[in-house]
C-alpha cells in the first residue's frame, strides 16, 4: 500500500547540518522516557507491538561493553526525540507533513508510532543494562534536525538508520572480543529490527528495500561524531562519561553522483595538520577502506577552515550505498573501519549512493 508520495528518487545524498532550517526539540521525550515507571514501560510495550526481554543482564560485562551500551543509549535517545517530532509533525498536520487522503496519514502514524515505541525500548535495554552493573545511565540531550517536510525527514532516517545499520556491527564485535555472548545475540536481533525499518524507509522514497548484499561497516567513534552534529551544544547532561572519541566536522560540499569524481570537502583544522600530508580515506561495504590522496586547495588563516579535494573512485569499486569518509593522517593500508578511526582527523562525511 502506497502511504506517501515521496518525489526524492535521487541517486546520491550527503548528510550535513550545516546550513540546512533546523528544528528544535526542547520539550521532554515522550513516555516518562528516560525514566519511565511501570504503567509507561507497559505502554511503549503495547506500541511496540513486542515486549523488553524478560532475562536479567549477564552477571559481568566487559570494558568495552559498558561502552557499548553508553553508545546505544545516546544514539537511542537520539532517535527517540527525532521520530517523537515527526509523530508529533504528522499528528498536528504541520506544513510539509500533510497528506491527501486521511487513511494515508493514519497508515503512516501507524508504522511510525511502532517505530518510537521499539526505539524507546532499545533506550530503556541499554540503560537498563548500565543500572544492572551500578553505571550511571545516559541522559538525554537537546537536538536539532535539519528537517522541514515529511521528504527530509524521512530521507535523514534512512540516512542515519545506515550509519546506526553499519555502527552495531562494531557493537557486536566488540561484545563478542570482550566475551558479552548473551548481549552480542541481542544486538543481532536490534539489527534484523532496524534493518526492517530502513527498507520500509527506502521504500517511501521510490527505492529498493535492500540497500547492499553487504552492509556498510562502521565504528562507534564515527557514530558518536555524527550524532553530536544534531545535538544542541552544551545540551547533554552526561556527554562526557561516554568514553569516545569527538572528530572535526567533515562537509560534503560537492553532490557525489555513481562515477569517478573529484570531491571537495570542508573541515576545521585547528591543529595545522593541513600542512603536513593527509589523505581521504572512504569505508563501503564490507570491503577494504579505500585511501585516496588529499589536496588541500585553500586554508583560512583565522578560522582554519580547510577546503580540500580527493577522488571519489566509485567506478572503481561499485561504491554503491552508504560510504563513510574521514580525513586520516596516515596513507594505510587499512584493514577495517576501526584502524581508519584510530588515524582519523576529520569525519564523517556520509554519501549515500543508491
Amino acid at each position: 500500500m502506497r502511504f506517501v508520495s515521496l518525489a526524492l528518487a535521487v541517486s546520491s545524498l550527503t548528510w550535513s547540518v550545516a546550513g540546512s532550517p533546523t528544528s528544535q526539540v526542547m520539550n521532554q521525550l515522550p513516555s516518562g522516557l528516560p525514566f519511565p515507571d511501570t504503567n509507561q514501560v507497559e505502554g511503549i510495550e503495547q506500541a511496540a507491538h513486542g515486549t523488553l526481554p524478560n532475562g536479567p543482564p549477564p552477571p559481568v560485562i566487559s570494558n568495552q561493553g559498558i561502552v557499548n551500551l553508553k553508545l546505544i543509549a545516546f544514539n537511542e535517545l537520539f532517535e527517540i526525540a527525532f521520530f517523537n517530532e515527526l509523530v508529533n509533525n504528522v499528528t498536528n498536520k504541520v506544513d510539509g507533513y500533510t497528506f491527501e487522503r486521511e487513511t494515508d496519514r493514519a497508515n503512516m502514524l501507524d508504522a511510525l508510532k511502532a517505530i518510537l515505541a521499539q526505539e524507546e525500548l532499545h533506550a530503556l535495554r541499554a540503560n537498563d543494562a548500565l543500572k544492572h552493573f551500578k553505571i550511571p545511565q545516559v541522559k538525554p540531550c537537546k537536538y536539532k534536525f535539519p528537517v522541514q517536510t515529511l521528504d527530509s525527514a524521512i530521507t535523514l532516517a534512512t540516512t542515519f538508520t545506515d550509519v546506526v545499520l553499519g555502527t552495531l556491527q562494531d557493537v557486536v564485535e566488540r561484545f563478542a572480543l570482550g566475551r558479552d555472548f548473551d548481549l552480542a545475540r541481542e544486538i543481532s536481533s536490534i539489527i534484523g529490527q532496524e534493518g526492517e525499518q530502513q527498507g520500509w524507509f527506502r521504500t517511501l522514497l521510490g527505492k529498493r528495500p535492500s540497500e547492499l548484499p553487504f552492509l556498510t561497516t562502521g565504528n562507534l567513534n564515527f557514530a558518536f561524531t555524527a550524532i553530536q552534529g544534531f545535538v544542541v551544544p552544551g545540551s547533554c547532561p552526561n556527554i562526557a562519561e561516554i568514553p569516545l572519541r569527538t572528530y572535526e566536522e567533515l562537509k560534503v560540499l560537492s553532490t557525489p553522483a555513481p562515477q569517478n569524481q573529484i570531491l571537495t570537502f570542508q573541515f576545521n583544522d585547528p591543529d595545522h595538520e593541513a600542512k603536513s600530508p593527509l589523505w581521504l580515506t572512504y569505508i563501503n561495504q564490507q570491503n577494504l577502506p579505500i585511501v585516496q590522496p588529499l589536496r588541500v586547495m585553500s586554508r583560512d588563516a583565522g578560522t582554519k577552515v580547510v577546503k580540500a579535494e580527493a577522488l571519489f573512485p566509485y567506478e572503481n569499486h561499485k561504491m554503491n550505498g552508504l560510504t563513510i569518509a574521514s580525513v586520516t593522517k596516515s596513507a594505510g593500508p587499512f584493514g577495517d573501519a576501526s584502524n581508519v578511526a584510530k588515524w582519523a582527523l576529520a569525519g564523517p562525511g556520509l554519501i549515500i549512493i543508491n
